[in-house]
């Protein structure tokens, strides 16, 4: 499929579900819906990061492995959980994250993260990057909503028996702050959603969901905001839910990346952390989505084999 006839594909596939068509169901054959997690892109490269040459192209053709190999799974569909672009979010940024993941042969539905829309085009003259006004920002969102076909800046829909929101960061002030708006409108979906797992998309993990493995963890700008406001209304979510989020760039081998008693937020939810794949050693989380429960699995593209040991099982509401 052609890039332009893929994003055709799947606005009107979008569109569709605004509708009120039916849910995504499994495809035929399988016992469970694969939802692919991919965070932090940094396309093409974080060049300051990774000065050498030789260090960009290999995780540049890395990265090109990646987009094979995942084509090669049964995915269903794909999460992309913001910072696609690597630094700005400027235009020639997001035209190699079109092409890039316009080789996915399979349907994605995006969140904003930092990186796409919170500095202006253009770093200082000392290369440091530069904050937008908050005027710019709402305008960096409503293009990325207009660019991957976004019934709205946060929306959601139903797969697989699940509840699934995408949220953005249109508060504006920190990284990824969530308006009040948004806030009200994520109330009411709880509220209405009592009977399978709600499944949160959002580029910042919960407050206090990993271990303090580095001076900016469980600061303001790096958890989702405001944190008291959501720990009140994600209390009363249904059992099995999760929140799957990026922009750490947590790795599998820091401990808490799977310690669900540091993950785990309330009774009922659960923070699932995603790596970055700006790096040598590329890890992805799946999500298999079975009738009775979700199973969390880590991939890494490097060994070329799942983590078995860090599965996780997370049943549905009465199973």
């Amino acid at each position: 499929m052609k890039r332009r006839e893929f994003l055709q594909a799947a606005a009107a596939f979008l569109g569709c579900l605004a509708l009120g068509c039916p849910p995504a169901k499994a495809s035929k054959g399988k016992d469970y819906y694969h939802i692919l997690l991919l965070s932090d892109l940094h396309l093409p490269v974080r060049v300051q990061r990774w000065p050498k040459q030789a260090e960009q192209k290999e995780i540049w053709q890395k990265k090109l492995q990646l987009i094979k190999t995942v084509n090669s799974w049964d995915v269903d569909e794909a999460a992309l959980l913001g910072d696609f672009a690597a630094y700005t979010g400027c235009e020639t940024e997001f035209r190699a994250v079109d092409g890039y993941i316009g080789g996915l042969k399979f349907p994605y539905y995006a969140v904003a993260g930092n990186h796409d829309y919170f500095y202006k085009d253009e770093p200082s003259a000392k290369g440091k990057l530069v904050k937008c006004t908050k005027k710019h920002r709402k305008a960096k969102l409503l293009a990325f909503q207009k660019r991957y076909h976004l019934p709205r800046l946060y929306y959601a829909r139903s797969v697989a028996g699940c509840r699934l929101l995408y949220l953005a960061p249109d508060g504006l002030n920190t990284y990824i702050d969530l308006s009040q708006a948004q806030l009200d409108w994520l109330r009411e979906e709880i509220a209405a959603h009592q009977h399978g797992p709600m499944l949160f998309f959002c580029h910042a993990p919960l407050l206090g969901t990993l271990r303090n493995y580095y001076k900016s963890i469980n600061t303001p700008n790096f958890t989702a905001q405001p944190p008291d406001k959501l720990a009140k209304m994600l209390f009363d979510v249904p059992q099995g839910s999760l929140w799957l989020s990026g922009h750490t760039h947590t790795p599998p081998t820091e401990d808490s990346y799977a310690d669900t008693a540091i993950n785990r937020v309330n009774r009922n939810l659960v923070n699932i952390h995603n790596p970055c794949i700006d790096v040598p050693n590329i890890y992805t989380n799946s999500l298999f989505i079975y009738k009775d429960r979700i199973v969390v699995r880590t991939y890494d593209h490097s060994a070329k084999r799942w983590l078995s040991g860090i599965d996780r099982t997370f049943p549905f509401p009465g199973a």
